[in-house]
């Protein structure tokens, strides 16, 4: 799988990297994040073919609020998609933060519905990034904007589920705070790499308040190994070596842990279909 995540990293919004050949069934992963909508594409062996991401602001604390807005995003996507690939895309999967399962599963479902995909599966963020880790006994955390979910899994099945409103928001607010710049400018702050060793001290509380989560809900839980960080924000420089020392627990992240709980999504279709990804 980790070749799979390289693979998504190189395909993102270059069609000209994308392949659709020898392709038989092509089922989309929809991941509508609080700052990024992301659409996956995998055959049906579970490997990518193709990868689209545009910035959108739809989502709040983990509920769609504008949707609209979400609709015309995946929308958007589906169809830049589609004029590449010479074969109709009918089928899908989207997720939803943990604990939000009432206000998101009949709305994200008809997300999907809008962009003409039949929904196949809807199942929470954390969960979907383990079919791509495959914790067996540990956590798979997911940081994205918004919020911090939290999968726990023991012989391979996902014991439990939590969710709280924590994640890049909060660190890009703190940021904007401290230099008193606006949110914008503080969004820019954080992702450049250059002033991570700046950055790092003054976003430690909010990182620290992550670690909190996580760490409450796995003391629910004995003799877990591992804890595996996927989501856009942890592609901050930083975070998971503060989240590993602040839990005691070796803790890690793919290479590119923003894309993982979208291919989770895809994947989920072909469990839904009864069979499971080859490759």
């Amino acid at each position: 799988m980790m070749e799979s995540i390289e693979k998504i990293h190189f395909m993102m919004n270059n069609p000209e990297n994308w392949d659709f050949s020898e392709a038989e069934t092509l089922y989309a992963g929809v991941d509508l994040g609080t700052y990024k909508t992301i659409v996956i594409i995998i055959d049906e062996n579970g490997v990518p073919r193709a990868a689209n991401m545009r910035t959108a602001e739809v989502v709040k604390s983990g509920l769609i609020v504008d949707y609209i807005g979400a609709l015309d995003i995946v929308r958007e996507l589906m169809e830049d998609i589609r004029r590449y690939c010479p074969q109709p895309i009918k089928q899908g999967a989207t997720s939803y933060p943990p604990q939000t399962e009432s206000g998101n599963i009949e709305t994200t479902s008809y997300i999907l519905q809008g962009a003409d995909l039949e929904v196949l599966n809807v199942l929470d963020e954390p969960t979907a990034a383990n079919l791509v880790m495959k914790v067996k006994d540990g956590a798979t955390v997911d940081v994205g904007g918004g919020t911090t979910g939290v999968a726990v899994i023991k012989d391979g099945k996902v014991v439990y589920t939590n969710d709280e409103a924590t994640g890049g928001v909060h660190l890009s607010l703190v940021l904007a705070g401290h230099y008193k710049i606006s949110y914008e400018e503080a969004e820019k702050i954080k992702v450049d790499r250059k002033r991570n060793r700046e950055v790092l001290p003054i976003i430690r509380p909010v990182i620290d308040k992550i670690s909190s989560i996580v760490d409450s809900y796995l003391g629910k839980f004995n003799n877990l190994e591992k804890v595996c960080m996927v989501g856009g924000t942890c592609e901050l420089d930083g975070l998971t070596e503060i989240v590993s020392k602040n839990l005691g627990v070796v803790t890690f992240q793919p290479q590119v842990p923003q894309v993982v709980t979208p291919l989770g999504i895809a994947l989920s279709c072909l469990e839904s279909n009864g069979c499971g990804p080859r490759a």
